[in-house]
């Protein structure tokens, strides 16, 4: 199996392995009524982060939990602006048992993370039940069968955790070919953000009646809905890939998925 079937396989897989499961800290507990416990493990500790928020960050989490909090809220508020700071903020939050205080903590640092990977890193955490990538933060990302200096470049882009940057990089070569099926689902793919999906199913779903015969449409659409939890939508679109031809890329991936899920016991979507 090539490198690029192979992980387009395990993300998939992966994903819908985790379809519906809320990690131990979750930020679910919006629409439940009690104040979800502390967690009794301490976080991670994080390294290598920048001066001069960077230091008090990392001792924070090292000395986990006397004066954890204070001196996060007081980071926070010495650098409201710092995307950085506010992740990490939203992280220790939700450590020690405030969801609600680290929702709006995560959703300061997704904004001012745009295009940076702590958006990724952020998006992540505020959606638990979606399919949390164990290799860190990421969206869905592209990978274009054909050579195609754009979509490698905004597939490149994606990795790196510039999904805006990678949209508009996806968005020209959509433009530049509008007969291009590659192109248009990178474009609808650029678009994926887990507090709104509509704009990506919305722009990929018509892409089935216009390119009926592109596995890459089928794929993708099927790699969103796993991503998202929704089983047996991806399983339908998957099985469509695998009879538009088993032997590509594309195809021997989605084989692959199918059998997989079909002989497991994962629970159907929202299970």
């Amino acid at each position: 199996m090539s490198p690029r079937v192979e992980l387009l396989l395990t993300v998939a897989v992966a994903a819908i392995a985790a379809a519906g499961v809320v990690v131990g800290i979750t930020l679910q507990t919006r629409t439940t009524p009690h104040q979800p416990q502390a967690q009794k493990s301490p976080p991670p500790v994080p390294v290598n982060l920048p001066k001069p928020w960077g230091p008090p960050i990392e001792q924070a989490f090292r000395n986990w939990p006397k004066g954890s909090i204070d001196t996060m809220q007081r980071l926070g508020l010495q650098y409201p602006k710092n995307a950085q700071v506010q992740l990490y903020r939203g992280i220790a939050l939700l450590w020690a048992g405030y969801p609600s205080d680290a929702q709006s903590a995560l959703e300061r640092a997704k904004k001012l993370g745009r295009d940076t990977i702590i958006q990724v890193q952020a998006d992540n955490l505020l959606h638990p039940a979606f399919f949390q990538p164990t290799a860190g933060p990421s969206y869905p990302i592209f990978q274009p069968t054909r050579p195609n200096p754009l979509l490698q470049r905004g597939s490149q882009l994606q990795a790196q955790g510039h999904q805006i940057s990678a949209e508009r990089v996806y968005q020209q070569a959509a433009r530049k070919d509008p007969n291009d099926d590659e192109a248009q689902v990178a474009a609808a793919v650029g678009l994926f953000d887990e507090d709104n999906l509509t704009p990506a199913f919305s722009h990929l779903g018509p892409l089935t009646q216009r390119f009926p015969r592109s596995q890459s449409v089928r794929y993708y659409l099927g790699y969103l809905l796993a991503w998202t939890g929704q089983r047996d939508a991806s399983l339908k679109q998957f099985k469509a890939v695998v009879a538009l031809g088993p032997k590509t890329d594309l195809g021997t991936a989605a084989g692959e998925f199918v059998a997989r899920i079909s002989s497991s016991a994962a629970p159907a979507a929202g299970g």
